[in-house]
């Protein structure tokens, strides 16, 4: 028998059940059960191969007396997702449930049936089945809420005359429950299963799903159904049946195929059918008693599913950031004219903020953030600061590490305020919306003085100053959206280079006025992206939108813990404290799994606003006005997987995960996925000698020495041995020896670094850091001569000092990588290149894209079509670029894994790649990374050319 696999993820690791459900495909299901000694290591070995995502499934998983240890084997092997089709039950009793979590487990798709016991036990065949089931489903949202257990849980469900009039009851129940996503299929009609429904029943089901508002942001996905039957159905997200198994041979994969496909036939209709080639046809038994009257050829194919939500777009997929905001005072110097907050003028106690920072130490959250909110909080600057002394000394006790968030108006924010500030783990949030005239009108005084809005700017200097870290929120309001960019100009000429830009939360927001604050947005992101150095946007990538549905939590003065919104937006919108009242700091004993999603918020805002009120009017001009301003932000910085075209900001989620965190981070992923992370990185920012014409050049601060030195000291409780230095050009950061001393004290023995070469010109200076173990070189070299590779660094002398440093490299027997990416500037030269790096300087060479972000030249000008690639390139070093297209240059073999460095591979596997429709059916997809929206905007994607098999 040929060893061979499907495509697909799934194992069917076991056909034992505590269930005995009607239409359980069992018959089916025996080809393909793991059945022999070690054969569920080898499926799993063959899956990892080629994908970082494994579906465990059966029969029933957590019977088994290993089924922990079966998360674990495939954690060992680097799966990034593990996903469990289980119906719960046994998840309801003792650990075993966060056992599994704890073992590597990523999602659960929980089956429910109905909420009827007579029903759902009456379909599984088990009496009291639907009672474990929910009770285990509720035990595994109780740890998706926990932030340090990222998990997803969703719902599988599969429609059936027993169940058709319950299926939009259990859906609802589910999803206030906490679930978002829901799985519909279509019953595999097994003889002496449940009765096959009509067309239009289904239809009638499919239609109330859609139309119930308490679902109006979940994600109900329809598999299975013959796509002619849900035609015509507005919103109605539906999916092929998929064969997504992974089995142990042809002949076995041949029968299972056979059986499952025996259920089905095709007719007349289907001949034509557009989706012929997703579609099995009609079930026998269902056209032995509807016919096929219903079933109609489509003249278009169904558009794939893409994973999209309605109305709320992305925002059910909220993480808890571990944040708590806490209210010093809620009095202030100012009187906002577009401040919500009712200012009382009360104080909050000291034992108030001290039981609110003990709450949120209550987190299983290592790193946590404690916000001070008011009101001005630093009208109680004393109280701040003993808040914040004696929050380090209990999270240094937990283990934790505690970043604290001051929100002022500045007034108080004096040199010596900002040098008792020094020490403590800060930033700072500047509320500044313009020049003095501005401020004035928007902003005045309860008791104005003449000095006032300059002495608000003086100290904004001294905080710039200071080094401590900062930004400026800038807020409009509905009149005010045409003068941002000269705002945002007035603040960067103070030497402003952070900002938030906001809107006021309240009535006034006309349709022109939201179209006004979004013309002002964009022209303040043009004018940040043109800057120089460009500013930062903050709201780029926050995906906050729409901020009425903020789902941060707020201590008030009295201790009571709220959605802040209910006091940031309590005038504006009247009623929301007691609808986001969570509860007071006494009472509550844990913080994880308080914060409520952004759906759920949404939820308790429809309810709290009737339909036709005026209230409910208001915030549907507020909610608006977020969705408009998150379509301006997106076309900037658009999501991952979503993008429109060109990215014009250099924004890497996967790199900034990695690197933004801790080095304890660093390592759990080293062990998760070796794939992507062999060593930890030391992400050095400062200024880089060359100025790319793929790049722009950047006029930057260096990474203050002190933080990296706090960095590196946590390689005393990981132990590693081996450090990559990564960034602009980390060898020429100002304190680069003093970086090597301290890597080498914390117990790094071996150092790589990416580099432009040029600092290891130094002769002196290569020496010494060859003394320290730093002995492995990512080098970029973008073509064989000196008009071609300085032409593209625009940097002269740099191809000739990068060879002579190559060469040196290559005889003192260092480690050393060679990149290049493939550019119109270069294409021509490419094959020199490679036979220059890999004969000549004898060192390992990859060519890999050039990536959409903001540069001196347009992708347009820089990025070649695959097409003038396939006819003028022969090379045999090309890395992340689609198979289809590398293979018709290269060969069909992916390049070895040692092509590309530790260092460089972060880089290139964090990039905005798509697989667009056309992939859908390529056989290589699992193992190809895609293209860019950039590329197929410029190009089409007639280029890509799926390979079947």
């Amino acid at each position: 028998m040929t060893a061979a696999l499907a495509p697909g993820a799934d194992v069917t690791v076991t056909l034992e059940c505590n269930n005995r459900c009607v239409f359980c495909p069992r018959t089916t299901l025996r080809h393909i059960h793991v059945d022999r000694p070690g054969e569920l290591e080898r499926r799993l070995d063959a899956i990892r191969r080629r994908s970082s995502r494994v579906i465990l499934t059966g029969g029933e998983l957590t019977v088994l007396a290993e089924a922990v240890s079966v998360v674990e084997r495939c954690r060992r092997r680097g799966f990034e997702e593990i996903a469990l089709i289980t119906n719960a039950r046994r998840l309801a009793e003792g650990d075993l449930a966060r056992r599994l979590v704890a073992a590597g487990l990523t999602e659960v798709c929980v089956t429910v049936y109905d909420l009827r016991p007579a029903v759902h036990d009456g379909l599984t065949r088990t009496p009291g089945s639907l009672e474990q089931t929910l009770a285990g489903l509720d035990r595994l949202l109780a740890l998706a809420r926990e932030p340090a257990r990222p998990l997803t849980v969703r719902l599988n469900t599969v429609l059936c005359a027993d169940n058709a009039d319950g299926l939009p009851a259990l859906l609802r129940e589910v999803h206030a429950r906490g679930v978002h996503g829901f799985l519909v299929a279509d019953a595999v009609l097994t003889e002496g299963g449940p009765e096959p429904l009509s067309a239009e029943r289904i239809r009638q089901v499919a239609r109330a799903v859609g139309a119930d508002p308490a679902l109006a942001t979940a994600d109900v996905v329809w598999r299975g159904f013959p796509p002619c039957l849900l035609d015509g159905i507005d919103g109605l997200v539906a999916e092929p049946q998929r064969i997504d198994t992974a089995a142990a041979g042809d002949g076995e994969l041949t029968r299972y195929l056979e059986a499952f496909q025996g259920h089905f036939q095709r007719v007349a209709a289907c001949e034509t059918c557009a989706a012929g080639d997703t579609c099995h046809g009609l079930q026998q038994r269902y056209l032995a008693a509807h016919g096929d009257g219903a079933a109609h050829p489509l003249t278009r194919r169904p558009t794939p599913r893409v994973g999209e939500v309605r109305e709320l777009d992305r925002f059910e997929r909220w993480t808890d950031p571990g944040r708590l905001a806490v209210t010093p005072t809620l009095a202030c110097q100012m009187r906002c004219r577009y401040c919500r907050v009712e200012l009382t003028g009360r104080h909050a106690p000291p034992v108030v903020l001290d039981r609110a920072v003990d709450l949120l130490l209550t987190s299983a959250r290592r790193r946590l953030e404690l916000q001070f909110f008011g009101g001005e909080p630093l009208l109680r600057r004393d109280e701040v600061l003993r808040t914040m002394a004696r929050a380090e000394r209990a999270a240094a006790a937990a283990g934790k590490e505690l970043l604290f968030t001051i929100t002022t108006n500045g007034l108080r924010l004096d040199p010596d305020f900002l040098s008792q500030l020094a020490g403590h783990r800060v930033r700072v949030l500047f509320s500044l919306d313009g020049d003095p005239r501005v401020m004035a009108d928007q902003r005045p005084l309860a008791r104005p003085r003449d000095d006032a809005y300059r002495s608000v700017e003086d100290n904004l200097r001294a905080l710039i100053d200071s080094g401590i870290p900062h930004f400026v929120n800038l807020v409009a309001t509905p009149e005010g959206g045409d003068e941002l960019p000269g705002r945002v100009t007035y603040l960067a000429a103070l030497g402003v280079k952070r900002f938030q830009i906001c809107y006021a939360t309240g009535p006034g927001w006309t349709a022109e006025r939201r179209a006004r604050f979004c013309r002002g947005l964009s022209a303040c992101l043009e004018l940040a992206r043109s800057h120089a150095p460009p500013l930062r946007i903050q709201n780029l990538g926050a995906r906050a939108e729409p901020t009425v549905l903020s789902n941060d939590l707020l201590v008030d003065v009295d201790g009571v813990l709220y959605g802040d919104a209910a006091i940031f937006a309590e005038k504006a919108l009247p009623g929301l404290r007691d609808a986001y009242r969570v509860g007071h700091v006494d009472e509550l004993e844990s913080f994880d799994g308080l914060r409520r999603s952004r759906s759920e918020n949404l939820a308790i805002l429809r309810r709290v606003y009737p339909e036709g009120s005026p209230l409910r009017r208001r915030l549907d001009r507020q909610l608006a006005l977020g969705r408009e301003v998150q379509a301006t932000l997106d076309r900037f910085s658009p999501p991952p997987g979503r993008r429109r075209g060109p990215a014009t900001r250099d924004h890497n989620p996967l790199r900034e995960r990695l690197l933004g965190g801790s080095l304890r981070d660093q390592a759990t992923w080293m062990r998760r996925r070796p794939d992507i992370l062999a060593l930890p990185l030391l992400h050095v920012v400062n200024p880089c000698v060359h100025d790319c014409i793929f790049c722009r050049s950047k006029d930057i601060d260096a990474t203050p020495l002190e933080g990296i030195r706090a960095w590196l000291a946590g390689n005393d409780e990981v132990g590693l041995t081996r450090l990559g230095l990564v960034g602009n050009e980390p060898l020429a950061h100002p304190e680069i020896d003093a970086i090597v001393d301290a890597a080498r004290s914390h117990g790094f023995r071996r150092i790589e670094a990416m580099t432009t070469a040029a600092p290891l010109a130094d002769e002196g200076r290569w020496e010494r850091w060859r003394a320290s173990g730093m002995d492995g070189f990512t080098v970029p070299l973008h073509g064989p001569d000196a008009r071609t590779h300085d032409g593209i660094t625009r940097a002269p002398g740099s191809f000739r000092q990068a060879m002579e440093v190559l060469a040196r490299l290559r005889d003192s027997g260092a480690r050393v990588h060679v990149h290049a990416n493939v550019l119109r500037q270069n294409l021509d030269r490419l094959g020199e290149l490679e036979a220059l790096v890999e004969e000549e300087l004898g060192a390992r060479f990859c060519l890999i894209p050039v990536r959409p972000k903001a540069a001196h030249l347009p992708f347009g000008e820089l990025s070649p079509s695959y097409r003038e690639m396939i006819e003028r390139l022969s090379v045999r070093s090309l890395v992340a670029f689609p198979r289809c297209v590398a293979a018709r240059i290269q060969g069909d073999e992916l390049p070895a894994a040692d092509r590309i460095s530790d260092l460089l591979k972060v880089y290139v596997l964090d990039q905005p790649f798509l697989k667009p429709p056309v992939c859908e059916p390529c056989g290589w997809r699992g193992s190809c990374v895609g293209t860019f929206a950039a590329q197929r905007d410029l190009y089409g994607d007639g280029e890509l050319r799926p390979v079947r098999g």
